[in-house]
Parts: structure tokens; sequence; C-alpha cells
């Protein structure tokens, strides 16, 4: 039997209504993949199954339903085709996420689903997805579309909380534990939306910009052309800071359509500019500053230095985390150097082991696929929120964005390893959905030699995610 003497209506219903040709009705039944493919509960489900397989491309897709709007001679089968096209095109962006099928069975299969739910799923996802199915992203859309309840998924918390440790007991709790994850960080969003919209009937134009007031803090930077540092509270300093929360401030102007709350809106000053230090060798100032408007403040930090190696005579103001600022110049000797340089390894050497220890952590496919699903989301909720500053310093993009000691490296007990306290900024993903990109994460963290190099110790992995748990806990509001 073939795919379409399986699914004939599903895709006989896509050739009478223009959105495949004959060519291509010929090709679904010639594809390797017919026998096996199962009975489709529409059309959309066929259609979505062709884009996946490369029977038909999305851009040709777009195109032929363009092409009908044009012919037009029937509205209704016009109606029906562009229907199940849009209907196609949500389940594909649901495929690329690994919610499919495969991910909705795999879920009643572990008992977390039940079947009236499952028969629900399977009419709204895809048969298959361009990326392995996702069981975790599955259970949070499922919950997140409402095609289950937050009481069922908190019920089925404390079920998973309270099992005995099995196998699939494990696997049970990995999925609920990423879905969860997942719905805090919707419901973070959607919280923020709702309390922004609040503030700004509330305060008119008062507030808004205040997304870009943090933002500043860290991405906000300038060159200049002085002989040396300039101090923190140099007038060349304060003209550039001056020149930020301008174009803040006019940017929240722009974006402000009530004539009455624009002629509300003052300008971003910055106060009580001090120095926390200075290393001489790197002839590199840490800043901190007070940020205010009407009667919101923010604490923010910043660096004065070179641009580049390269370009030593161009100073460069950046900003920076408090805790990175603190740290490390904070933590000066009498002569401007620092106390803490990570022997015996060397900061060189604790630096790579750290960044490929970030890099090599172990992430399952669902895990995987959350990320992906987070930084789509992320993405979203960026979209037309610009501030109108400066391009993001290239040297923040890793997702350890910064680091630095804040003490000296000691001896393991077993007498060759070395433990190091650190402060890490880290890029997280999560935190991207609340208009912010990074975490500060503190720990003491095992480096071990092997083979003559330095890497990270066999309990990185547990430490780094309790680290960055804890740092997460204080912005994103799980699920109780």
């Amino acid at each position: 039997m073939t795919s379409v003497d399986a699914n004939p209506d599903a895709f006989l219903a896509l050739l009478a209504c223009g959105l495949i040709s004959g060519a291509q009705h010929e090709a679904v039944i010639a594809h390797a993949e017919n026998a096996a493919l199962p009975p489709l509960p529409g059309p959309a489900h066929a259609l979505a199954w062709m884009c996946v397989k490369g029977l038909i491309t999305r851009s040709d897709l777009k195109a032929t339903v363009e092409d009908l709007e044009k012919a037009a001679p029937d509205r209704d089968n016009f109606s029906i085709a562009e229907d199940t096209a849009w209907e196609a095109e949500e389940m594909l962006e649901l495929g690329d996420r690994g919610i499919t099928h495969e991910a909705v069975t795999a879920l009643h299969n572990l008992g977390l689903i039940d079947v009236e739910t499952r028969d629900m799923a399977l009419e709204e996802t895809p048969l298959v997805g361009t990326v392995p199915a996702a069981p975790a992203d599955t259970l949070a859309w499922l919950v997140i579309d409402g095609l289950l309840e937050q009481e069922q998924f908190k019920r089925m918390l404390a079920e998973v909380e309270a099992e005995a440790v099995f196998a699939t007991a494990a696997e049970r709790a990995r999925i609920v534990a990423e879905a969860r994850v997942l719905i805090a960080a919707d419901e973070h969003t959607r919280s923020l939306a709702h309390a922004k919209a609040r503030r700004k009937r509330r305060n008119g134009a008062w507030t808004i910009g205040l997304p870009a007031l943090a933002l500043v803090a860290w991405i906000g930077w300038r060159i200049f052309t002085p002989a040396d540092a300039p101090a923190c509270d140099a007038d060349s300093t304060r003209a550039t800071l001056r020149g930020l929360m301008l174009r803040v401030s006019i940017q929240v102007r722009r974006e402000t359509l009530d004539a009455r709350d624009k002629s509300q809106i003052g300008l971003y000053t910055v106060s009580g500019i001090r120095q926390v230090g200075y290393r001489k060798d790197e002839r590199m100032r840490g800043c901190m500053a007070t940020m205010t408007r009407g009667d919101a403040t923010t604490s923010i930090a910043f660096t004065i230095g070179p641009d580049s190696p390269d370009e030593a005579e161009k100073m460069m103001v950046r900003g920076a985390k408090e805790a990175i600022v603190q740290a490390r110049f904070g933590n000066l000797d009498a002569n401007g150097r620092p106390l803490y340089t990570a022997e015996p390894l060397g900061r060189a050497a604790l630096e790579k082991a750290l960044r490929e220890g970030v890099e090599n952590l172990p992430r399952s496919l669902s895990r995987q696929a959350a990320e992906s699903l987070i930084e789509r989301m992320a993405e979203r909720a960026r979209q037309g929120r610009h501030t109108g500053l400066a391009a993001t310093d290239p040297d923040r993009k890793p997702k350890i964005a910064d680091f630095e000691l804040t003490g000296a490296c000691r001896a393991h007990e077993d007498g060759t390893s070395q433990i190091c306290p650190l402060v890490i900024e880290y890029n997280d993903r999560l935190l991207s959905l609340t208009g912010g990109t990074s975490l500060v994460l503190r720990s003491e963290f095992t480096f071990v030699t092997e083979n003559g190099n330095w890497r990270m110790g066999n309990d990185f992995a547990t430490r780094f995610d309790r680290a960055l748990m804890d740092s997460r806990l204080g912005e994103v509001a799980l699920p109780q």
C-alpha cells in the first residue's frame, strides 16, 4: 500500500485545491518512505510532510498560494488552500523545534500524557520534523498552548519528584524538569509584557526605556583618543557617557507616540562616578556610577582602556558587570597589579580549560532542542526593541563573556589539582527572554592536570549547573 493509498483524501485534497501539481503528487507515490507512512489527520499534515521530505519547498509553497490568490476564480477553493498552507507552515515551525508525532507518542509511552491529550496533540503536530524529536519541548508546548492544563502539569511535577529512582523515572523527571524551565520562561515573558503595559498606562512614558537603561550598562561603548587612560570622572569620560545617555533618551522619545508622554521624558544622567582600581600593566581603569532618570536609578560599571593592542592610543569606554569590575579592579596591589593570578595554572591555562569545559558540558538531544527553542523565543522577544546604541562588543558573544578570580587558587587534597574561586559572566539564553543576556555565576571550580595540560575537574558539570541555577532563580520565577 502506498502513502497515497493510505491517505487518499489528504494528498488528493492538496492536488484538488492546487497546492501541489500532478508531478508532485506522483513524487509522493514514488517516495521511498511512502509504504511506511501512516494515515495522516488531514491535508496540512500531508503538506508539511512533503516540505520536510523536500518534495516541495516553503518558498515554492508561498509562490503557489500567491498565484492562486491572483487567479482566484473560486474564492472558497482559495480559502481552503490558504488555510491549509498556513496550517502546514505552523506545523513546520513545530517540527523545527522537535515537536512531532514521535515526541507526542514518547510522552504517552512514558505515561506523562493520557490518550485524549495524545490524540489532540497528534491533530496539531507534524508527523516528522527537521530536528530529532524533543519530548521536553513538546510537553512545554502542550502546557503553553493549553492542550494540557497547568494543574495537570503541577500534579505531574509532584508525581515525578515522588517516584523511586529507576531508568524510566529518571527520563520522566528529566523531561518534566526541562519542560518546567521552558514554561517558566514563557510565563515570565508574558508577565513582563503585561507589567510593562500596566506601567505605561499608569505612568505614561516616564518609565519607558528602562530596559535600555539596564542594557547601556553593558553594551554601550564609544572610542576617543586621549594620550592615556583618562580618569573615571574625567571630562572626556563624562562627555562619552553623556553622549550615550542622550542617545538612549532620543530613542525612547522616538518610540513614544503620545505627545503628552513625550513632553515628560527627561534625559538619563550619570552621577557618583568613582574608580574601583587601575591596572597599570593594561592601562585599564575600572569604574562605577549611578544612572538616573526621574525617580528611577540603577548602578552601572564600566572600564576605560585601549581599544586593542594594535590601537593602544585609542581609548574605549566599555560597559561591564559590577561583579567583574569589583573582582578585577578591587583586588590590586600597591603597584596596580592583580593579587590573584591563577598560579600555578596561569590565567591563560585557566581560561582555556574553563571555556573548553563550558563548551563540552554534556547535553541531551532534548536539552539541545530546548536551548534552540529558548533562542528563538528570545529572538522574538527582542524584535522591535532597539536601543540605538553602538554595536555590541564582539568579544562578549561567547558563552563566557568574561570571568575573574575572586581569590587565590589553593591545592586540592589530592595534592595535584587546584581549586580556584571565580566570578563568571555567562551569556544565558533563558535570561535573554527578560531583555538581558548575561548572568553572574559564583563558585569554586576544580582544575586537574592531564598530560601536562589543565582541564576542568570531573565535578565541573555539577558545580556549573548549580551556580547557573542559583543565578537563574533570581531572574526567572519557576511555577510552584
